[in-house]
């Protein structure tokens, strides 16, 4: 039994030990008091965020442009200044192939001969076709349709930052609405009493 004596003593004074720290480690007591107290709007103004929207839209941009005009060129008609050209510069092209190709006198007289028959068949065929020629050009507005993004600068009031006078003070809170110079406002004043 004295082993059984002895440890509830140790027991005891370990209690007694963790009771008195935990004593000491508790703050000494404070007292809070909530009153509603009225005040005076002084001033209300508001508080503005911007930032840029982006859209993106459909904007026509048109320019003037030169359009050909098309005609018809008649079957069959004997345009001689057509042939006369054709011949000339189918001889011009096959006389300085024919000098280039081949070294021996006259070799560019008989390109020029066969360019300048072959001009003229070329030009030949082409009225014997008929069909459309480019007669002349005019000016015609060409528009097309672009993507393009719209920005445009937003800005919200997102609350407002009202001065109110209470107690001979002058205190600044944020609202969500307006308030009016002069209006009366209920404030909550919380008041906390500690010893230092």
């Amino acid at each position: 039994m004295p082993r059984l004596f002895s440890s509830q003593r140790l027991t005891a004074a370990i209690a007694a030990t963790l009771a008195t720290g935990a004593v000491a480690i508790v703050p000494a007591s404070a007292e809070t008091r909530i009153e509603t107290v009225l005040g005076t709007v002084t001033k209300s103004d508001p508080i503005r965020t911007s930032y840029i929207r982006k859209t993106p839209s459909d904007e026509k941009v048109c320019e003037t442009q030169e359009v050909p005009v098309y005609g018809q060129a008649s079957a069959g008609s004997n345009n001689n200044n057509s042939d006369l050209g054709a011949m000339i510069i189918g001889g011009v092209i096959g006389s300085a192939i024919g000098n280039k190709t081949s070294d021996q006198d006259g070799a560019g007289a008989a390109g020029a001969v066969v360019g300048a028959l072959l001009g003229r068949e070329h030009a030949k065929k082409k009225n014997q076709q008929g069909g459309q020629q480019i007669v002349g050009y005019r000016q015609q507005e060409v528009c097309n349709i672009r993507k393009v993004m719209i920005e445009e600068t937003i800005e919200e009031v997102t609350g407002y930052r009202t001065r109110i006078e209470v107690d001979n003070r002058i205190i600044t809170v944020e609202t969500h609405n307006p308030l009016a110079v002069n209006e009366r406002v209920e404030i909550s004043r919380k008041t906390t009493y500690t010893l230092r």
